[in-house]
């Protein structure tokens, strides 16, 4: 017991000696907390702003392999070919032709992936279409990445994302 008091007092003295240190008014002290609240929510802001960007390259990265199974020849040639987001209702061959330089269209495809960590071997963690450069197919607005809210990847599970899978000449 008598340990126990003399901590309590030593605390009481450390107590003491910090209110004696600190220097300025309660309010200086809430402004500083309040822009360090602030400093804290940008930066929650950035990070969400990076989350997403992050998951849109994700969904672009899978769409460039699946131009890649899509095309049979592969590709051929000293250059990349190009992946671009689907227009709702035109056709894959006629947005490719609108190309500077990969002007011919190789596939159109259409995925959609999961969130988090396979736990089995035999979990489907995301699906996918691949159709012909001529087809209009599905003109969800939610299909469409240009259309759609930037947020959309963080909501929309069911989202099939379609892409024109161009190439040069």
């Amino acid at each position: 017991m008598k340990a126990l008091k003399g901590d309590l007092a030593a605390m009481k003295e450390d107590f003491a000696k910090v209110m004696e240190d600190t220097n300025g008014s309660l309010e200086e002290l809430e402004a500083a907390i309040n822009n360090v609240v602030s400093m804290l929510n940008d930066m929650k802001e950035a990070q969400a702003k990076k989350d997403i960007d992050n998951q849109w390259q994700a969904l672009h990265m899978a769409a460039a392999a699946a131009c890649r199974g899509s095309t049979p020849e592969g590709g051929k040639g000293p250059w990349s070919n190009s992946v671009i987001p689907k227009e709702n209702g035109a056709k894959c061959s006629d947005q490719c032709k609108r190309n500077a330089d990969r002007t011919v269209c190789k596939a159109e495809v259409s995925l959609t992936g999961y969130p988090g960590k396979a736990t089995s071997y035999t979990q489907k963690v995301g699906y996918f279409y691949n159709y012909e450069c001529d087809g209009g197919w599905n003109e969800d607005i939610n299909h469409n990445e240009v259309a759609a809210d930037e947020t959309a990847i963080e909501r929309i599970q069911t989202a099939y994302y379609r892409f024109c899978c161009c190439a040069k000449p």
